[in-house]
């Protein structure tokens, strides 16, 4: 779907009036690490003209909001960009900090007619489980009735009642990894201008049943349960009365909210029975399918013995570490992994990012060249993934940590490490990282001087995301679980608001 030339909505001298911002975190409630400031400091932060001079011409949602309000000739005004690494719930004064601006801005503008927004659905702060049903209760407050509010979500939406009633219209990511963001904003904004136009009258329809996880985690490489709902949802969408846009939800099963949980959005041309009818349905599917998974789990000594195993092909292995990925609200800091690989002297194998901010700075005051006595690892909460490591090594490589994505995901776009380092533990590549981030780029790699297509091993700490760009140079990828708190067995977690029952938590028909 491309932008079309302004219409109705724009008379000559009187563009349309849109505010636009980018609040998104998926947020893991059982998490210690809370999510304030710095965190999205260093991800992404970002106010005002500074956003469109970042993100213009980016494979990224701001772009997409970019480059589509410029063809239909909305005067865009941005006010805030921010995201951050999912983590712990964040606090209520930065949640405050970050939608203030925003609810300002509406309240100020004249004639204003939008508000796009950029959000994630799975966003937790201190007090407000549902930060995005709260926040657009509170655009729409300000606003007024009459203004649209559209917003796109990831995948991993909780999508509640809240967000449903407030909102326009809402539609999300179609891939996991994420790497149909712009077309996501392209896409809500031509049914904005649609809206604008007269030419469709949206109405906004939700489903969910009682299941916490499923959807295949929203995995759409090669053939499963996300993948086939999505053929189904794009024929109901060419085929049925009155259905404009369908999204499948797999929702996020480490936010601790009544709703949390998979779930699907349609959006009608009118009343729309159709479009409940379609959604329905594809939930209906979801459930008959809810334990079928296109990823097996094995645990850190199976996936050693992989990679000792022999193997003519020189392509790596890679070595997911599910349950620490930061991805998913993993700390990033578990060491049984790398333990497990020292131990059994695997050979020519690369280890990270690794986040331990106080062994990047050691490793960096040291020096390349340099030997260093590290205890790496495991500080955050050594029941999850392992404790502190003692290792020594050689200092490789230092960086500051930034780099530019170069693979699908994101494309583009600025991110960083943080300070960092790269340690040789004879044969093993160790890289530790200031920010936790998820592996997700070789360029992560590339600036510390360690060639991703050379290792014969690859242990990195991520869910999905790293497959954008890993899973080309792979010759097999073994998800492993480690014991992290990105917890393959839910009911370990102490689920206090979720509703019950629900599965698989419980015994449901």
């Amino acid at each position: 779907m491309t932008p079309e030339p302004a219409g109705a909505a724009s008379s000559p001298g009187h563009p349309t009036s849109v505010l636009a911002a980018r609040l998104s975190h998926e947020t893991h409630s059982f998490n210690l690490l809370p999510t304030g400031l710095a965190e999205f400091a260093q991800h992404e932060l970002m106010f005002g003209a500074q956003i469109m001079e970042q993100r213009k011409g980016t494979r990224t949602e701001i772009g997409g909001f970019i480059d589509a309000a410029a063809g239909y000739g909305w005067s865009m005004r941005w006010v805030v960009a921010a995201s951050a690494m999912p983590g712990g719930p964040i606090p209520r004064a930065c949640y405050e900090a970050l939608v203030e601006p925003l609810l300002r801005a509406a309240a100020s503008t004249q004639d204003l007619r939008v508000v796009l927004l950029s959000l994630h659905g799975s966003m937790v702060v201190d007090g407000i489980p549902d930060a995005e049903g709260d926040l657009l209760e509170r655009m729409r407050a300000v606003a007024g009735p009459d203004v649209l509010l559209a917003g796109t979500l990831d995948l991993h939406a909780n999508v509640t009642d809240a967000m449903v009633r407030q909102a326009d219209l809402l539609t999300s990511y179609r891939t996991t990894p994420h790497v149909d963001q712009y077309e996501t904003a392209v896409r809500l904004c031509a049914l904005v201008q649609a809206t604008l136009q007269g030419r469709i009258r949206p109405v906004l329809h939700h489903a969910r049943r009682p299941m916490v996880a499923g959807m295949d985690l929203g995995r759409t490489l090669g053939e499963g349960p996300m993948t086939r709902l999505q053929r189904q949802a794009r024929a109901f969408e060419k085929t049925l009365p009155g259905v404009l846009d369908l999204s499948l939800l797999a929702g996020y099963s480490y936010g601790d909210l009544p709703e949390a949980g998979p779930s699907a959005l349609a959006i009608s041309d009118g009343p729309g029975e159709a479009a409940q009818g379609a959604i329905e349905s594809l939930m209906d599917c979801a459930w008959q399918w809810r334990a079928q998974s296109t990823v097996r789990l094995v645990p850190v000594q199976a996936a050693v013995a992989q990679a000792l195993a022999p193997d003519a092909d020189p392509r790596p292995l890679i070595l997911a570490d599910y349950t620490d990925g930061p991805g998913g609200g993993g700390y990033g800091d578990g060491t049984r992994l790398l333990a497990a690989l020292l131990s059994a002297g695997v050979q020519g194998a690369v280890v990270g990012p690794l986040f331990d901010p106080a062994a990047a700075r050691t490793a960096i005051d040291r020096g390349v060249g340099n030997t260093v006595h590290l205890q790496v690892g495991g500080h955050t909460d050594p029941r999850f993934g392992g404790g502190p490591l003692a290792v020594d090594g050689v200092v490789t490589a230092t960086s500051d940590g930034s780099y530019t994505r170069k693979g699908p995901f994101e494309t583009g776009t600025q991110a960083s490490l943080g300070p960092c380092a790269c340690i040789r533990i004879g044969t093993l590549q160790l890289l530790v990282a200031s920010y936790r981030i998820q592996a997700e780029d070789r360029e992560q790699f590339r600036i510390l001087g360690v060639v991703p297509e050379a290792a014969r091993v690859i242990a990195l700490k991520g869910i999905n995301h790293f497959r954008a760009d890993f899973e080309a140079i792979a010759r097999d990828i073994v998800f492993v679980d480690s014991g992290g708190i990105h917890a393959a067995d839910l009911s370990t977690l102490p689920y206090r608001q979720l509703r019950r029952p629900v599965w698989p938590l419980d015994a449901l028909p």
